[in-house]
């Protein structure tokens, strides 16, 4: 009887003792939902997350920073002192010292550095946003005309309220109407908006800033609400065309039509060519000197900056973007560029290009012998007739030339293609052993007159190609 008394007496004593812990708990402060917000929207230092220590050590340093941002300066610098050196070190000296804890020498130097660094640092960032500033600038409209504004028209503090371009024609209208003043009196700006197809820009730009070295820029808009899906095929596409060989000549002819189509635009290319050379031969030139494509944004697009983070070797090289933005204060329509035209290239990595010279090697290394005996056979015959013809490698052919281009020589692995400046129905009088490919208008305008390709496999009856070509040299 006494040992169930005393079993009984032992288990109301743990239920009395248990009930006293869950009373315990729940007297005890529970986290505000304040204090628990606050640390979530916490943003913790680069120092308390060093990459060169363990995720648990983060752990620790960050919960150091909330202690010290609770001003628990004591609970801090006793749970920082129980930390391991390596990690304590971590800790900035300026706040080590306003929680109460000792320097050591080294501690008080870089203290002492981080105080005289201070001016400079001030300096440093003052300079960034004044060059950030200076790459931008605002225009106003007057008098029908876009106007470069000064600093001095916003001192009054007037009002900028920003505006939108309602369509991507108003942009894309925005831009050909006003190219001079965006871009620089050294460029030639040609539209093609009202006749481009889904992968062939809608705008050029050439720039003739540097006359040894002329530039070509593939204009594209990008208005902010367009699909970026659309967006990407239609530059990686442009990029194929830059790139890629087998794309390049189509590309060219496409864009000599465009300039032919445009006799104003035509005449102004004419001015800025060289010495004997024409249009054709400058867009040429202008595809070897490393063209690039513009993207002109009406607002902030995050994917275009992704796009040339992760495809560094080609968006990344190939593309540079503008923002233009439309604005209105004092009842006049005000426009933004930034950056300027002329700072594109400040802040990329980008080297100069070089201007590489193509040699006759250069082209015949990757043909077979038989196209090596061709191209020599042909050139031998046509110097004993002219002894003044040049030959002239270029990037994409060989011209023959004597005051004007007289043919192209195309070397292929397997074949050499002439494009022959001699009508297609006189040709075929005289040439019946090898294949004659007719080529369009376009093409031929490109080439810059009336002319056919020679389509060369083999050295049987080359006697013909070169009587032919013979013949053309003679009438040049």
């Amino acid at each position: 009887m006494k040992k169930k008394n005393v079993k009984k007496a032992f288990s109301v004593k743990k239920l009395n003792v248990s009930a006293k812990k869950q009373k315990e708990k729940k007297t005890q402060k529970q986290p505000s939902k304040e204090n628990v917000e606050s640390k979530k929207k916490l943003d913790y230092p680069d120092w308390t997350k060093p990459d060169h220590l363990h995720y648990n050590d983060h752990k620790d340093l960050k919960r150091f920073y909330e202690l010290y941002k609770e001003q628990k300066f004591t609970v801090a610098l006793e749970f920082a002192s129980n930390l391991d050196t390596i990690i304590r070190d971590e800790i900035p000296p300026e706040i080590w010292k306003e929680i109460g804890g000792k320097l050591t020498p080294k501690g008080e130097e870089t203290l002492q550095n981080t105080e005289n660094n201070e001016p400079e640092k001030e300096a440093e960032k003052h300079e960034a946003k004044k060059s950030k500033s200076d790459s931008s600038c605002s225009y106003v409209f007057r008098n029908g005309k876009l106007q470069v504004l000064n600093g001095e028209y916003f001192s009054n503090g007037s009002e900028i309220i920003e505006k939108k371009f309602y369509t991507k024609n108003e942009l894309e209208e925005f831009i050909s109407q006003n190219d001079k003043t965006l871009f620089g009196e050294t460029t030639v700006f040609i539209d093609n908006t009202k006749d481009t197809n889904e992968y062939f820009s809608a705008m050029f730009l050439l720039n003739f800033k540097e006359q040894e070295k002329p530039r070509m820029y593939l204009i594209e808009s990008i208005f902010s609400s367009e699909s970026m899906g659309i967006v990407y095929a239609r530059i990686t596409h442009f990029i194929a065309y830059l790139k890629n060989k087998n794309y390049q000549n189509n590309f060219l002819v496409e864009l000599c039509r465009i300039v032919e189509a445009d006799k104003e635009k035509k005449k102004e290319l004419q001015e800025k060519l060289k010495e004997n050379q024409d249009i054709p031969e400058l867009l040429s030139e202008m595809l070897e000197n490393r063209p690039s494509i513009l993207l002109i944004k009406d607002k902030e697009n995050d994917v275009l900056d992704l796009m040339q983070a992760v495809y560094v070797e080609t968006w990344g090289k190939m593309v540079r973007q503008i923002l233009i933005k439309k604005h209105s204060c004092n009842n006049d329509a005000i426009y933004t560029m930034n950056p300027v035209f002329a700072d594109i290239w400040k802040n990329g990595k980008s080297k100069k290009a070089e201007i590489v010279k193509c040699t006759e090697e250069d082209h015949l290394q990757a043909s077979s012998d038989i196209v090596k005996n061709i191209y020599n056979e042909i050139k031998t015959a046509l110097l004993e007739t002219d002894s003044r013809l040049e030959f002239n490698p270029k990037k994409h052919y060989i011209s023959i030339h004597k005051g004007k281009n007289l043919a192209f020589l195309h070397l292929r692995r397997k074949s050499v293609d002439i494009v022959v400046m001699y009508p297609e129905d006189d040709t075929r009088k005289q040439i019946k052993h090898h294949r004659i490919k007719t080529l369009a208008i376009s093409v031929q305008k490109f080439w810059n007159g009336a002319c056919c390709t020679l389509v060369i496999e083999n050295s049987d009856n080359l006697n013909e190609v070169i009587s032919l070509l013979k013949k053309v040299v003679v009438k040049a």
